[in-house]
C-alpha cells in the first residue's frame, strides 16, 4: 500500500515548480532560502553537471535518481542556483544565486572597510 502511494507521488513532482509551491510566505521563504543556499557555491562542474542530468532526465522520462524524489528536489536546486533559468548555460560563480549573499557580505564588508 505504501509503496502504490509513494509511486503516485513522484509522478507528481513538478521540478519546474518550487518543492513547497508559492501560496504562502512560508513557502516561499524555503524556496528562495534553498536556491540561494551559499553551500552550493562549493560544487564543483562535476556535481553541477550531474544535478543537470538528473533534471533533465527527469522531465524528459520521468525517472527519479536512485536517492528517490529527496534526491531529485537536491538536484534541482543545485542545477537552478548555477544555471541560467532561461539559456540554461552555467553561471560564472559570482552571477549565481548561490553567491548573492556570501558575495554581498564580502562587497559590503569592503565598502566599509575603505570607505572614506
Amino acid at each position: 500500500l505504501y509503496t502504490i502511494k509513494f509511486e503516485i507521488m513522484d509522478r507528481a513532482i513538478d521540478v519546474s515548480k518550487s518543492k513547497w509551491g508559492d501560496e504562502t510566505f512560508e513557502a516561499r521563504f524555503k524556496h528562495f532560502v534553498r536556491l540561494t543556499d551559499p553551500r552550493n557555491c562549493l560544487k564543483t562542474n562535476i556535481q553541477l553537471e550531474e544535478a543537470r542530468h538528473i533534471v533533465q532526465k527527469f522531465k524528459k522520462d520521468g525517472v527519479l535518481p536512485g536517492g528517490g524524489s529527496e534526491a531529485l528536489w537536491n538536484a534541482k536546486y543545485v542545477h537552478d542556483s548555477a544555471f541560467h533559468p532561461e539559456t540554461g548555460d552555467k553561471q560564472n560563480l559570482m552571477g549565481r544565486m548561490s553567491f548573492q549573499v556570501p558575495g554581498g557580505m564580502v562587497l559590503t564588508g569592503m565598502l566599509l572597510a575603505f570607505y572614506k
